[in-house]
């Protein structure tokens, strides 16, 4: 039969392979150290490649993140520009408003200055010099071009209101006074804005304002002590009292 020498090759073969391997260990550990690495160097491999996808996935969802954040910063950027540019045309406008209240106000604190002045040469002769002196220092002011006109027109509105406070005080002070041709020293009592009054430093003489005579009238001898006591409580050296002074009007005359 043929079969059996096919077989007993076979046996052979397989007795030879075996006897091989048999004949040399060494050699069939080394195959399977190899093995062994190479497998161990693609696991390392197929880990490093697992690490290095995990990294870029990492890195693109931060520049993700950092280009959702530059949107948003763009986004506010462009909102706070266009904020600015209307804030801008605001100021342009407002200062084209305030040119022409410049433009306006001006001859209105002069036109005050004026007032203002005309005011003090026709009132009662009080105070003269330093009310003269406060006018001329008003329009010195508004002359000046290192003052700016919220100031000189804040100036102007202080002398105002000092004019006007001239009517709810009583004060007393020492000046000249053109009496009779003659100037001479004497004490004055103002009483706001409805009497002024002058008494002679020896307490011999006083008088009012005629306001319509624009002059001194003298009063009776009957006042002088009254007048006295009134310039008094004016400095604070007397009590406050009920004092009988005189008020000129225009049918005294």
């Amino acid at each position: 039969m043929k079969i059996l020498p096919i077989l007993t090759a076979l046996f052979c073969l397989l007795g030879l392979s075996n006897g091989a391997y048999s004949q040399d260990p060494d050699a069939a550990l080394q195959v399977q150290q190899q093995y062994q690495q190479d497998a161990q160097q693609n696991q390392q491999r197929i880990e490093d490649l697992d690490d290095e996808t995990m990294s870029l996935v990492t890195s693109y969802n931060r520049e993700i993140e950092r280009y959702e954040d530059l949107l948003t910063y763009n986004e506010n950027l462009r909102q706070l520009l266009a904020s600015q540019q209307q804030e801008r045309i605001r100021i342009q406008s407002e200062l084209g408003e305030v040119e022409i209240v410049r433009q306006e106000i001006v001859p209105l604190i002069l036109e005050m200055v004026d007032v203002l002045e005309q005011f003090v040469e026709l009132d009662h002769p009080m105070l003269e010099e330093e009310r003269q002196s406060r006018v001329q220092s008003l329009r010195s002011v508004i002359a000046r071009a290192d003052v700016d006109i919220a100031e000189k027109y804040r100036r102007v509105i202080e002398a105002y209101q000092i004019e006007a406070e001239y009517g709810q005080t009583l004060e007393a002070y020492e000046a000249q006074a053109v009496v009779e041709d003659r100037e001479i020293t004497v004490d004055y009592l103002r009483v706001g804005r409805v009497g002024l009054f002058y008494l002679t430093l020896d307490r011999q003489q006083a008088g009012i304002w005629d306001s319509q005579a624009h002059d001194w009238q003298q009063l009776p001898d009957q006042y002088l002590e009254d007048l006295e006591f009134a310039i008094r409580v004016a400095r604070e050296q007397a009590p406050p009292n009920l004092i009988d002074l005189p008020l000129w009007t225009e049918g005294a005359r």
